[in-house]
């Protein structure tokens, strides 16, 4: 980046993050304890004293998923490659991002073709295409509004790829934007940085796969993500 004070506050926040959500783990796994030795009284306890327990157990888990895959995401990128579904990503992302869509009352449309087939591609890398997909989507957005996420197959002979997309019905990108929107550090927003995209493209560049978009201003964008046919599984 630009400003080199900005980039080390960045990457000593990334460090900050990773270490406190680490520090959650032990408060939530003492709370996680308890719950479950009211749960194995429960026989001895009033209905809506049950009700409460169980929502609470509900409530940890959802904290729990997001402990993990925040310290999943901060750990160091793996070369590793795994069998995972495009709609499983996309849930996972959904489950962190989810706030950010409820801030702006933006609801989150799923259009996922049935039995989609896995790919074999890193899966953690998937997702930080998609998170940062869907969060610019979000950010696009009116509020009120509704953003579209879409897997499908496309079919070129016998070859079979999948396509992921992500559409929403914001703003769109300027026609004199559209040849760098896909270039490292170059944003449009008044407080963004521009890494978001450019990190996708070279993501994308790693998975073999293709990133791209259309845009209208006035009426939104859909960007695209296509695996190949060689990572179908």
């Amino acid at each position: 980046m630009e400003d080199p004070i900005q980039t080390n506050k960045l990457i000593l926040l990334g460090k900050l993050t990773a270490n406190l959500v680490h520090e959650i783990r032990n408060p939530l796994s003492a709370i996680k304890l308890n719950l479950d030795y009211m749960k194995m009284a429960q026989d001895d306890l009033p209905s809506d004293i049950k009700d409460v327990v169980n929502e609470s157990l509900d409530a940890f888990e959802q904290v729990n998923f997001l402990v993990e895959d925040v310290l999943d995401f901060t750990r160091k990128p793996s070369s590793k490659v795994h069998r995972t579904s495009i709609e499983s990503v996309t849930e996972r992302c959904l489950k962190i991002i989810s706030i950010s869509a409820r801030n702006k009352d933006i609801s989150i449309k799923r259009e996922f073709e049935p039995e989609l087939p896995d790919l074999y591609i890193n899966k953690n890398k998937a997702m930080q295409i998609f998170l940062n997909l869907i969060n610019n989507a979000i950010d696009a957005s009116n509020e009120q509004t509704s953003i579209i996420i879409r897997g499908f197959r496309q079919l070129n002979g016998t070859d079979c790829s999948i396509v992921w997309q992500v559409q929403d019905f914001g703003t769109g990108i300027k026609p004199e934007d559209r040849e760098n929107i896909l270039n490292g550090y170059y944003t449009t927003k008044n407080q963004g940085h521009g890494i978001g995209l450019g990190v996708c493209m070279s993501l994308v560049n790693e998975l073999k796969a293709n990133l791209t978009f259309d845009s209208r201003v006035g009426e939104g964008t859909t960007f695209t993500v296509i695996f190949n046919a060689d990572k179908v599984v």
